[in-house]
C-alpha cells in the first residue's frame, strides 16, 4: 500500500512544481533609471577666472599684454535675466615694455563704464569682458563688455578701450548695428574732466 503511495505523491508533487514554475507574462515596458534633477547651486555664483597674455609689436618695439578677470565678492552682485544671483568682476591690464618695465597697470569694473551702460546692463550686468583688438597708430585698441553674467547668454554692451602711448585712457561706445537700421552708432566719449578724474587729477 505505501509502496503505491510514493507514485502517486511524487505525481502530485510534480504538478505542483509544474503550475507554480509558469512562464511569467512577458512585458514591452522598457524600463529606464531617470538621473536625478541636479540641483540649483545656492548663494551666489561667480564667473570662472580668466587669464590672457600676449606680445604684440607696437612703435618699434614689443610689448607684453596681460589681462586677468576675477571675481570681487566686495563689489555689488549682479544678476542674470532669471534673477540669479552672480558676483561682479575686475579686469587687471597690464601692459610691459620690452624690458619688463611697466609701461601701464590698471583695474577696471563696471563702474568705469557706467557713461556707456546706463541701462538694465548698467544696473543688474556685470564686467564680463576685456580683450587686446588691435595695435595701431600711437593707440592699443581693445574690447569691454558689460552685460548678463549668465555664461550662456550672449546679450551684452560692446565698449570700445584705447591707451595711446602717452598711457591716457580713451573710452568710446563700440560702433554697432542699430536693430532695424544700417547706420552705425554714433561714438559718445568721456569729456576731459570724466578723463581726468579717472587719472586722479
Amino acid at each position: 500500500m505505501t509502496r503505491r503511495m510514493i507514485p502517486l505523491l511524487l505525481l502530485c508533487v510534480t504538478l505542483l512544481c509544474a503550475g507554480s514554475c509558469k512562464e511569467e507574462k512577458k512585458s514591452n515596458d522598457i524600463i529606464t533609471k531617470i538621473a536625478p534633477r541636479k540641483k540649483p547651486p545656492r548663494g551666489p555664483q561667480k564667473l570662472s577666472d580668466f587669464k590672457y597674455e600676449r606680445q604684440v609689436d607696437w612703435l618699434g618695439s614689443t610689448y607684453t599684454i596681460r589681462i586677468r578677470r576675477f571675481a570681487d565678492k566686495e563689489l555689488a552682485m549682479t544678476e542674470d535675466e532669471d534673477g540669479r544671483k552672480y558676483y561682479d568682476n575686475k579686469v587687471q591690464l597690464v601692459i610691459l615694455r620690452k624690458d619688463g618695465s611697466e609701461f601701464y597697470d590698471r583695474t577696471f569694473t563696471k563702474d568705469d563704464f557706467k557713461a556707456f551702460t546706463d541701462n538694465q546692463y548698467g544696473r543688474d550686468g556685470a564686467l564680463v569682458g576685456f580683450m587686446f583688438d588691435r595695435a595701431e597708430g600711437n593707440s592699443l585698441y581693445f574690447g569691454a563688455s558689460v552685460g548678463s553674467p549668465d555664461p550662456n547668454s550672449d546679450e551684452y554692451v560692446p565698449i570700445d578701450v584705447s591707451i595711446d602711448n602717452m598711457s591716457h585712457l580713451h573710452i568710446t561706445n563700440a560702433v554697432q548695428l542699430d536693430t532695424g537700421s544700417d547706420q552705425p552708432r554714433p561714438a559718445k566719449e568721456k569729456t576731459e574732466d570724466e578723463l581726468a578724474e579717472e587719472e586722479g587729477i
